[in-house]
């Protein structure tokens, strides 16, 4: 995926935060990020533990060049609305989780999100529920708004941009109850949305560390 972005896309990726990985490479994790296009995978290359899967729409897995390198990954894929497609996911994730240690990533807005503001939609509570049952810690990342970048002329991503991921401490689920989860949703919600602004700022820059 990093091999894409770079020398295909002509793309670079800078990651901030990444020191909050290691907890990754310690037990399995439950990552959630912002999505914003089919390209998110690829960005998101740049941070995910050697270890992980992501979850991503049936469809993708159809698309030349990026379902290939995601079905070669191992990655796993639902259909929308399809009840048995969910309940498939869930139970193969509780076996990545529990059973092979491997960590999931997944896009809790559930939906493409090409925000020009960089606002995200509501979240859904599979991530979160999912992490709950497994006791996971959630590690929130967060993708500055790359709607600027796109080249709408070209249909296609400016070569030579820059696109800037925040990594965000890690979130035990050690103590966390049912009844505890939508506040777990709203909170993890804020952060990304404080740090996506954030991302997105011409300062940001010169602020990474």
């Amino acid at each position: 995926m990093r091999i894409l972005a770079r020398y295909v896309l002509g793309i670079t990726v800078e990651v901030d935060g990444s020191q909050h990985l290691l907890r990754a490479k310690e037990t399995a994790c439950v990552l959630v990020a912002n999505h914003q296009s089919l390209l998110d995978t690829v960005w998101l290359a740049w941070v995910l533990p050697r270890n992980a899967v992501v979850v991503a729409n049936m469809f993708v897995s159809r698309i030349p060049v990026l379902g290939w390198f995601m079905r070669l990954g191992g990655n796993l894929f639902v259909k929308q609305g399809d009840k048995q497609s969910i309940k498939a996911l869930f139970v193969d994730s509780l076996q990545y989780l529990e059973r092979e240690r491997t960590s999931i990533v997944m896009f809790p807005e559930g939906k493409r999100n090409p925000s020009e503001t960089g606002a995200l939609l509501e979240f859904k509570k599979g991530a979160f529920y999912l992490a709950y049952c497994t006791h996971a810690p959630i590690i929130p990342v967060a993708v500055q708004c790359t709607y600027p970048l796109y080249s709408w002329a070209d249909c296609r991503f400016r070569r030579g941009c820059v696109i800037r991921i925040r990594v965000l401490p890690p979130i035990s689920t050690e103590s966390t109850t049912e009844e505890d989860i939508p506040a777990l949703i709203a909170n993890t919600r804020s952060d990304i949305q404080a740090a996506c602004m954030s991302l997105s700022l011409p300062e940001a820059r010169t602020k990474l560390f």
